[in-house]
């Protein structure tokens, strides 16, 4: 049913139903329904794998530092082309603190994802540990899907543009806040 819905929710992330998944899965309604109570709920489960993905990605790559964490954006840059869509249809109202604090799935495996990378700019910048909260948040702020989308859709640059500049912006920020 996964498989389905990843079809139908790239194809039209906007007006995808549970009717419409569930036509794509050669299902029933009422069983697409047993196996995820709403399409929030598969879209979730949707964004869970995504995330995965980039975690696995992370701890299969033997780079550290910058290098590792430019790795992991252009990945992550990558995967907008694909997955941005049915992301952002789907992205929290809340604030990444909050759902951090909240212990929130996805938050969490993003943390997974991200925090060895984060890690590593952190020590190539000469920064202490003690940053990681704020490079997490800051990380979340500049590498947001709907950013990517916009700078790859809207301004026209290329992936290597977007991974070049919001990494420097990234490396630029964390070192301002951590001079404060």
């Amino acid at each position: 049913m996964l498989d389905a819905a990843t079809h139908v929710l790239r194809a039209e992330p906007a007006t995808a139903t549970m009717q419409s998944i569930a036509r794509e899965a050669a299902l029933s309604q009422a069983t697409a329904y047993r196996h995820f109570p709403s399409v929030e709920a598969l879209v979730a489960a949707y964004h869970e794998d995504v995330i995965a993905s980039l975690a696995e990605h992370g701890e299969r790559s033997r780079k550290t530092g910058k290098e590792l964490f430019e790795h992991q954006v252009t990945r992550w840059v990558k995967m907008q082309n694909v997955h941005g869509p049915v992301i952002v249809r789907f992205w929290s109202q809340r604030g990444y603190l909050e759902r951090l604090h909240a212990a929130d799935v996805l938050t969490t495996l993003s943390c997974t994802a991200w925090d060895r990378a984060l890690r590593g700019v952190l020590i190539d910048l000469s920064l202490p540990d003690a940053l990681l909260p704020v490079a997490r948040f800051l990380h979340n702020a500049l590498f947001d899907p709907r950013a990517i989308i916009d700078l790859t859709k809207s301004a026209g640059l290329r992936d290597e543009q977007v991974v070049r500049r919001l990494s420097d912006a990234f490396y630029g920020a964390l070192t301002g806040w951590a001079s404060h």
